[in-house]
């Protein structure tokens, strides 16, 4: 089944909706919770609640994808994340708010395994990589736009920019249910009584536990980072609910808290949106897929490395946009990677259980990161781009062996 425009619109507008949640809740959130009289331990914990349910539940949805077909699994976890995005609008207290993240988490973990297996399903090999990098570029305007939103409706309250993602959570998933064909072969289908345990047990044998491991690595990183920046910004930069001014060149800009949270992940969305699109494909038909990992594991730990020094709005956005760069080059080049290991059956309950260990470190995150900051503001950063250097090197050290192995094989023959 060869993949048409208008199927190729639903699939970007549900990756959109999958990384839009994130982009409004991580610039409101810290303000939201300290209005529930939280902390940022609240702020680490609710990030991980949610994707402690995606860990759970995305193999799941996977194996169903791979059942029953990727549009049901897609239309269920776009509604289900829009009636999460209603209730924590609606929260009035701290548990309220938890509540809606576990509901969220449980319901979105589908999205991701249906929509990339969806493009498994449709796409030649030669054309995966630049397709799974369109898609990650679909997720980085979720991360434009995001921001954006949560800073203009902010204006009215924390809790209004819930309600305008849910509408198009909503609106996405009635576009999905009138315009996606489903791209899963009956005959498959019918055939497919593989079970999760034989899959985890194949999964554990192959060569792609590597990769699995190194998408854990690079999202704790990440969520470490977001779950105590908007503490950073606060603590740093002074800057809460009521403007202040904050260093610009030789002058100052009197900003927001929310107000600046949206414009560095705006700019962090725009520079991952233009790498994903305009870049990843390229590199990866030169490089290959993991030469295109370390080099974006090198950028992620320089990026992360940089922060610690921001001093200004400057040098905050030039250290997060070298972030966005790194995360446009490393996701697309481990989904295309795996995908490219994985037999057809497989392909739903694979990335579904990719979409755990992305999971897994979203969990991890920002509870280790929360925890790190309690300690030392710059604890958090210091911790992630250490991780993002050894799992560069371990990478290249695999690359290695593997080589060495095939010149071995080679001189016996």
């Amino acid at each position: 089944m060869k993949i048409k425009t208008t199927q190729l619109s639903v699939l970007f507008l549900s990756m959109f909706i999958f990384t839009l949640g994130s982009g409004i809740v991580v610039p409101v959130l810290p303000y939201f919770v300290k209005n529930l009289d939280g902390t940022v331990i609240d702020v680490g914990f609710l990030i991980a609640a949610f994707s402690a349910m995606e860990l759970i539940f995305a193999p799941i949805w996977g194996k169903l994808s791979d059942q029953i077909g990727r549009k049901p699994v897609l239309i269920i976890g776009l509604a289900g994340f829009g009636f999460s995005f209603v209730l924590s609008g609606l929260s009035s207290q701290l548990w309220m708010l938890y509540l809606s993240q576990i509901l969220a988490g449980i319901i979105v973990a589908g999205v991701y395994p249906a929509a990339t297996a969806y493009v498994a399903d449709s796409t030649l090999l030669e054309e995966r990589g630049s397709l799974m990098g369109m898609l990650g570029a679909a997720s980085g305007l979720g991360i434009i736009v995001g921001p954006g939103m949560a800073s203009i409706f902010a204006v009215w309250g924390v809790n209004i920019p819930f309600f305008a993602a849910a509408a198009v959570s909503f609106l996405t998933g009635i576009i999905g249910f009138l315009w996606l064909e489903e791209s899963k072969i009956a005959e498959t289908q019918n055939k497919d009584n593989i079970s999760l345990k034989t899959t985890l047990n194949s999964f554990f044998m192959s060569d792609i536990g590597l990769l699995f491991l190194l998408m854990a690595f690079v999202m704790l990183a990440l969520a470490s980072l977001e779950g105590t920046f908007g503490y950073f910004v606060m603590d740093r930069f002074s800057l809460g609910e009521t403007p202040s001014s904050i260093p610009l060149l030789d002058s100052s800009l009197m900003l927001t808290g929310p107000n600046m949270m949206g414009i560095v992940f705006t700019s962090f969305g725009i520079l991952s949106v233009i790498t994903q699109a305009l870049l990843v494909g390229k590199t990866i038909k030169i490089l290959g897929e993991e030469k295109t990992i370390i080099r974006g594991l090198l950028l992620l730990t320089v990026g992360l490395s940089l922060i610690i020094f921001s001093a200004d709005l400057i040098s905050l956005i030039i250290s997060t946009s070298i972030i966005a760069v790194a995360v446009g080059l490393i996701i697309p080049s481990i989904n295309t990677a795996v995908s490219k290991r994985t037999s057809e059956e497989k392909q739903g309950v694979i990335m579904g259980l990719l979409g755990s260990f992305n999971s897994v470190g979203r969990v991890l995150g920002p509870v280790i990161g929360g925890y790190a900051y309690a300690i030392s503001m710059l604890s958090p950063y210091i911790g992630a781009a250490l991780v993002a250097l050894l799992s560069a090197i371990a990478l290249q050290l695999y690359n290695w062996s593997i080589k060495s192995n095939e010149v071995q094989c080679n001189e016996e023959k």
